[in-house]
């Protein structure tokens, strides 16, 4: 109970930072005695956050205007948490510049090669085929670019053109799918099923008709493709590099600055 006490004090001792004084024009959005809550304080913040921020808002400087009638003062130990709370910030403003914003621009290469060093760690949890397809509108359509596509060999080539035949709704070059993204049940069977470079026969799905072309499937286990987790990998080599760049900033800053440890 004590804890939660004096991390509610902690709260409203750091929403008041600022904002006790008077104001002569009215700008503000609410107030408390001469403690004053502004509009642009609030800028940014999602509008279904704004009514309970500020209704938490009011009641901690409430609670600290009868805190201060009743004698309470702030002592030396929530002084030093509130001068931490202070330093923490800055340090996270200086951090969110120096580091994360620098570790952000990451290049293509860097991610590859992340991903090159830590692919046994981006593991399947389903099946996956990689695959791509022509929408059309009537069989007859798909049958007779079935024909033409079949003797061809390079899928993502010779379908550049293919807007023009008669009957194509929809044209993926190249896309990841499981059994649940894909756009039907039917397709995933027959995806799974194709050999690798095979183009299935028509495939009726809704009011369409589908030509699929397999590059490649996977089984749940297996180790992922770089395109099917570049993001994941962009993502786990950003924080790797913030950790590293920080790692040397820290290495950097004690031999810049005194400082010691005693136990």
């Amino acid at each position: 109970m004590k804890k939660l006490s004096r991390g509610l004090l902690l709260v409203s001792l750091i929403l008041l930072v600022g904002c006790e004084k008077k104001t002569k024009d009215n700008d503000y959005i609410a107030r408390v005695g001469n403690i004053y809550l502004y509009k642009q304080e609030l800028v940014g913040m999602d509008s279904n956050f704004v009514r309970n921020y500020v209704e938490t808002w009011i009641r901690n400087n409430l609670l600290y205007e009868e805190a201060l009638n009743k004698g309470y003062k702030p002592d030396e130990k929530i002084e030093r948490m509130v001068e931490e709370f202070r330093r923490s910030l800055v340090v996270k403003n200086f951090l969110q510049n120096e580091i994360m914003k620098e570790a952000e621009k990451i290049t293509d290469e860097e991610v590859k090669e992340f991903y090159q060093y830590h692919q046994d760690e981006f593991i399947l949890d389903r099946p996956i085929v990689k695959i791509g397809y022509i929408k059309l509108k009537t069989r007859s359509d798909a049958i007779a670019l079935r024909n033409k596509l079949v003797p061809l060999k390079n899928f993502q080539d010779i379908v550049d053109g293919l807007s023009i035949e008669p009957g194509v709704v929809e044209i993926v070059k190249e896309r990841y799918y499981d059994q649940f993204n894909i756009p039907s049940s039917d397709l995933w069977r027959i995806a799974w099923n194709l050999n690798k470079g095979e183009i299935s026969f028509p495939i009726k799905s809704g009011e369409y008709y589908f030509l699929l072309y397999l590059y490649d499937k996977k089984e749940a286990g297996s180790k992922a493709d770089f395109e099917f987790v570049a993001d994941i990998v962009r993502e786990r080599a950003i924080i790797e590099k913030q950790n590293l760049m920080l790692d040397s900033l820290i290495s950097d800053l004690k031999r810049k600055y005194n400082y010691e440890i005693k136990w």
